[in-house]
């Protein structure tokens, strides 16, 4: 192939691209992504001057709601903890650590965001099934002494 046809070949994509680029743009859904990209930047906003982060998503969460093309459904969560997904949701931060070991050598300011099940009906798939049944035979269990080569050959 020549240079000529690869640099025509090239521009008819990238018109290509760009016209798409331009229909998007007339699309409804620009409206919600700009609205989307407006609240993300708002949130990165209150999150440095210093709002707790559940602050910050309540305001993202009225934003959202306010744009979203569907309807909100008429029934409320029957648990407020976990929104009815078995999850709560927890953020490890630097005085609130959760259980890994590689937060040893973490800096202060770095936090993630961690589930556990929740106490909620919804969480009891997510727990392992407790036997007290176990415990009991775990307790009654006495290990066998060992036997081997010993100094004296008992």
């Amino acid at each position: 192939m020549s240079e000529d046809t690869l640099r025509d070949e090239h521009a008819s994509l990238q018109r290509a691209v760009r016209d798409s680029r331009r229909a998007f743009v007339q699309s409804p859904d620009s409206a919600f992504v700009k609205a989307g990209r407006e609240v993300m930047d708002d949130y990165d906003a209150a999150r440095n001057a210093g709002v707790s982060r559940e602050d910050a998503v309540k305001g993202i969460e009225a934003v959202v709601r306010a744009i979203w093309p569907k309807p909100v459904s008429k029934f409320s969560d029957v648990c407020e903890l976990c929104a009815d997904t078995g999850y709560q949701e927890h953020t490890c931060w630097h005085e609130q650590r959760c259980s890994r070991d590689r937060h040893r050598d973490w800096h202060p300011s770095q936090e993630h965001v961690y589930v556990s099940p929740c106490g909620c009906t919804k969480g009891d798939r997510f727990r392992p099934p407790y036997a007290p049944e176990d415990e009991i035979a775990a307790l009654g269990r006495t290990s066998k002494p060992k036997k081997g080569f010993t100094r004296y050959g008992r």
